[in-house]
């Protein structure tokens, strides 16, 4: 008896598992023609973290805490505070590079920024043979963060 049950078994699961695949094989196809079509991406989308700049002064908003290049699990942000000529800190950042060549892109840095001076922008095609050039300075960041929409999803903010 029990083989008679395991052959009803196999025989409903064969007959299930070929139930899904032609269902979706009757479906329309969901391709995207990328690059002739841009898909679109959902709000709070993780691309690359960017600097975000007080339209209103043109400044950055950072102050070179260093919050989050001690939050990034892989260390590939470098934060350099400016000084003045007497050694004052000055509160802004001489030096805010970005590794997104070994870049996980976790949201931790945006996260742990107490100033709200990053976000995830939805600018995905930074792909490059060469290494050096996945090295974003703070002006580069500030220029994807003004040309790409980006959103903080920090403190559990649903997307």
């Amino acid at each position: 008896m029990s083989v008679l049950a395991e052959i009803w078994q196999t025989a409903k699961s064969l007959v299930a598992g070929h139930a899904v695949t032609w269902r979706s094989a009757a479906r329309p196809p969901v391709t995207v023609n990328y690059p002739d079509e841009r898909p679109d991406l959902p709000k709070g989308y993780r691309g690359i973290p960017v600097l975000k700049t007080n339209l209103e002064t043109g400044d950055l908003n950072c102050t070179a805490c260093g919050l989050c290049a001690r939050s990034c699990p892989v260390n590939v942000i470098e934060v350099i505070e400016e000084t003045d000529e007497n050694g004052k800190r000055l509160r802004r950042p001489k030096v805010f590079n970005i590794d997104m060549s070994r870049c996980m892109v976790c949201n931790l840095c945006v996260e742990a920024c107490p100033f709200d001076a990053l976000e995830m922008a939805n600018h995905f095609e930074i792909a490059d043979y060469s290494v050096p050039n996945l090295i974003f300075n703070k002006e580069q960041l500030a220029e994807i963060w003004k040309q790409y929409d980006a959103v903080r999803l920090a403190g559990g903010e649903k997307p």
